[in-house]
């Protein structure tokens, strides 16, 4: 979805896996998950920002670790950003797609994908955050629907977050 996005706005797209991580590159490095996490993290949004004052819009990120869409309005208060988030109601579909997928990411757990999917469809919504229901829809229409919320979207009155637990989110990083 990212590069059918990117090929429509002729914008940048980043998956959050394609900003090194230390310990894979230089495993001498030491460096907790957690703060390896984080440093991937803060140079993620800060390509996205800088982008973004070059000119760039509808910047695209994708596959974050769940637990950092809480940050996403924090580090984005002053811009217009929007959330899609895309959910199932069947955990086959999950396996199916994670076991399928051709984008590179070695990532297989499709189990804990599913537990993350429950998590997305109890929690409440964060601000500008749009959620789509694409269990049955071809990509075309997923497109479609995105596109439609990108060109209707009204900023959220306010990027408060405090209703919002951690716990309600998912995070594959030890707190180590």
């Amino acid at each position: 979805m990212a590069r059918k996005l990117h090929k429509y706005y002729k914008s940048p797209y980043f998956e959050f896996g394609w900003i090194p991580e230390f310990r894979s590159l230089t495993p001498s490095t030491n460096i907790s998950q957690k703060q390896e996490e984080q440093l991937s993290f803060e140079n993620l949004i800060m390509v996205a920002k800088n982008y973004n004052r070059h000119g760039y819009k509808n910047v695209i990120l994708t596959d974050l670790d769940d637990v950092r869409m809480i940050d996403i309005p924090n580090v984005f208060a002053n811009y217009n950003y929007v959330i899609i988030t895309l959910y199932v109601d069947w955990d086959e579909v999950i396996k199916h797609r994670i076991m399928t997928r051709d984008n590179g990411n070695q990532f297989e757990e499709w189990e804990q994908s599913v537990k993350t999917n429950v998590l997305i469809q109890q929690r409440q919504k964060l601000p500008n955050e749009y959620r789509i229901l694409n269990s049955r829809d071809d990509t075309e229409m997923t497109f479609t629907k995105i596109k439609d919320i990108l060109e209707l979207h009204i900023p959220a009155d306010s990027n408060d977050i405090s209703y919002i637990s951690r716990n309600d989110f998912f995070s594959y990083i030890s707190e180590k």
